[in-house]
């Protein structure tokens, strides 16, 4: 009776599809910002629900866990604590005892970040939970911009171009009484939370494409996919203005010089950028061109082995160009489920 108790408790804290696996090991999805939840303030039940629909446009279908959070609420205050009951959950159920691969996006980057520095104060047994590696899709665990021009909107500010680019971004005009999470990815902020070394590879994959009709571009540092700058992305330890996560690649593939992070968080790994990919298209199914690798051939956590080539292209001007083969017939998503699940 006790067993069948504790399974009725886990199934109402996370949502598990079954068999679904990513090299033979459990994935676990920790969501990104939700603005709707700034006014709706969900329970948890529709945070559940939430976090279903956040999924599946792809990944949902490939995950075992949808661990969820309200955008409403604040990291060190309520998300710690219903990531601390989850975790503990996937802890004592032994979901992950031979180790799990976490999938996050946006602001999730940063949730899991801190909820890996807790590990130890939670009192998880790395025993009976392994996170293998952490595949971070446009990590906002550097900050956003946009969060700092939220934060300055609600504070009073009356330019109009700010106004229209927030309306884009939340979809309404926000309040100092309700910016939730947009408070902890500013990027001073989120720069200033849980930046050591935990002992999980992140591996970041990265797009600069088009969103919002280019609106809020003028307000992110150096490129970007339209929410979240490469600073922050790529995972530099720095902010500055950078145009690739790698000195000698451009986002088009192009292996050439360019301004790029000199140094990154520690466990940190650049491993794609996809030129045309933006924000929300990074997690989905949509075709969103080529992709160029960065760190590749290597095991970090998980075998990371893209099929790329180098060759001379003649929109180049003839320069060498590295890119994932045939990587423009699948999402950068797809492109990275298919890789790794060797």
């Amino acid at each position: 009776m006790k067993t069948k108790v504790f399974l009725v408790l886990v199934s109402l804290l996370f949502s598990v599809t079954g068999h679904a696996k990513l090299a033979g090991k459990n994935v676990v999805l920790v969501q990104g910002f939700n603005a709707p939840d700034l006014v709706q303030m969900p329970n948890v039940s529709k945070q559940r629900s939430n976090a279903n629909a956040y999924w599946d446009k792809y990944w949902g279908a490939r995950a075992d866990v949808k661990l969820y959070w309200s955008s409403a609420d604040r990291i060190s205050g309520k998300i710690k604590d219903s990531m601390r009951t989850q975790i503990k959950a996937l802890e004592n159920a032994g979901t992950c005892r031979n180790g799990c691969v976490f999938v996050t996006h946006s602001t999730g980057d940063l949730v899991v970040r801190d909820a890996l520095s807790r590990l130890g104060q939670w009192g998880v047994n790395r025993n009976n939970f392994k996170v293998l590696t952490v595949l971070d899709f446009a990590g906002a665990g550097g900050g956003t911009g946009l969060a700092d021009l939220a934060y300055n909107v609600a504070k009073g500010a009356r330019n109009t171009l700010q106004l229209d680019v927030i309306g884009s971004f939340l979809g309404f005009r926000p309040t100092l009484s309700y910016l939730g999470v947009l408070n902890d990815i500013r990027v001073s902020t989120a720069r200033n939370r849980a930046q050591g070394a935990y002992g999980v590879p992140r591996l970041r994959f990265v797009g600069s494409g088009d969103q919002f009709l280019r609106i809020t571009k003028p307000f992110l540092k150096g490129y970007d996919d339209s929410v979240v700058a490469f600073h922050s992305a790529c995972g530099s330890r720095y902010v500055s203005d950078y145009k690739s996560c790698s000195r000698s690649i451009k986002t088009n593939g192009q292996l050439k010089s360019t301004h790029a992070p000199s140094s990154f968080l520690p466990d940190h790994y650049p491993i794609l950028m996809g030129d045309k990919a933006d924000h929300s298209e990074v997690i989905g199914n949509k075709r969103s061109g080529d992709y160029a690798t960065i760190v590749n051939d290597r095991t970090l956590g998980l075998r990371v082995d893209f099929n790329d080539y180098t060759e001379r292209k003649w929109w180049s001007w003839w320069r060498k160009v590295r890119l994932v083969r045939n990587g423009s017939n699948k999402s950068m998503s797809a492109n990275v489920y298919d890789t790794l699940n060797n």
